[in-house]
């Protein structure tokens, strides 16, 4: 196990659980997804404190999962992963403790995990290039501020959670709904700073970044673009190898660098991931078990049914009921 000790972050209150499409609607995204590899309980635990140009989140998930998030071609992201088991690796890159992982490209970020608890900020780049300007004299354009890595170290790392947590909890008495605060327009402010520092401090004068190699990344994403539009259908192996342009090792070995699993293992997980999701769904009458398993490629609802079980530890028809 890898871990960042920070006690004190399990007695933050304002915990919500929900299915992953409720917690990111209406967010700065063009592609939010999330696809459950291991056995468990398909929830999150997460805190949202919104602001006008600023999101912080707290987030924890149990089982082994891969996601993909694509912010807005306007916003970027900092992820900071703080407890995890095993490997949490962003972009095919593995997490140290106090790394804080940058996302400001157009092919935003894929990570895989178990047991994770992240820390996070989305930032609008118009409003922290702004702020870096004013503190530095240079415009962000000027440095290589892209899809990276930077080690903080324990003292800086120590200090910059801390600080993302003194924000949380500066907002609780804001509530906006379940789990979600707003956040005070000074505080926001205060952090823009922070994280400007933080960018003129690692990136320009101790230069301790390293950059993420976004090859596998594409290929894994040429292949998924090819099985999204076989649903019913599910795509062999050499129709993803055509769409990707690459020969099957070469896909294996992506797809085992980005998400974990094999391309095969790892798209069915998605189908499964996807019923799940439709189960779950608020809106319209519920879906029956044999028409979801239909229309996401499954012929055989039995066989279905208990590779479900499987992964999420309960039927369709359990998941249901508990709608």
């Amino acid at each position: 196990m890898k871990a960042v000790p920070e006690s004190h972050l399990s007695r933050l209150p304002g915990k919500t659980h929900q299915t992953h499409q409720a917690l990111w609607r209406g967010l700065p995204l063009l592609q939010s997804e999330a696809v459950q590899l291991g056995p468990g309980s398909h929830a999150y635990e997460m805190l949202q404190i919104i602001g006008r140009d600023m999101l912080v989140f707290r987030s924890s998930f149990a089982p082994k999962m891969a996601s993909t998030i694509v912010p807005h071609p306007d916003w970027m992201v900092f992820m900071v992963p703080v407890h995890w088991l095993g490997d949490h690796v962003f972009n095919g890159q593995v997490a140290r403790p106090f790394d804080v992982f940058v996302f400001a490209g157009p092919d935003g970020y894929s990570s895989i995990g178990a047991g994770r608890h992240n820390l996070s900020l989305g930032m609008r780049k118009s409003k922290l290039r702004e702020t870096f300007a004013s503190l530095s004299g240079r415009y962000i354009d000027d440095i290589a501020l892209d899809n990276q890595r930077i080690a903080l170290g324990p003292d800086l790392g120590t200090r910059f959670h801390r600080r993302i947590l003194e924000t949380i909890a500066a907002s609780f008495d804001e509530p906006l709904g379940p789990g979600k605060f707003a956040l005070k327009a000074g505080v926001e402010n205060d952090l823009f700073a922070d994280v400007a520092d933080l960018i003129i401090a690692q990136t320009i004068e101790d230069n301790a970044v390293s950059s993420s190699n976004l090859e596998p990344v594409r290929v894994v994403r040429r292949a998924e673009e090819i099985f999204e539009d076989y649903v019913t259908n599910p795509p062999s192996i050499a129709d993803l190898c055509k769409a990707a342009n690459v020969g099957a090792r070469k896909l294996h070995l992506c797809f085992n660098e980005v998400y974990g699993a094999p391309p095969i293992a790892y798209l069915q997980a998605k189908r499964l991931t996807q019923a799940r999701s439709l189960f779950l769904a608020e809106e319209g009458p519920p879906p029956s078990v044999k028409d979801v398993a239909l229309s996401l490629g499954f012929t055989h609802s039995g066989r279905f049914a208990k590779r479900y079980q499987s992964l999420f530890g309960e039927f369709p028809s359990e998941t249901l009921e508990s709608r």
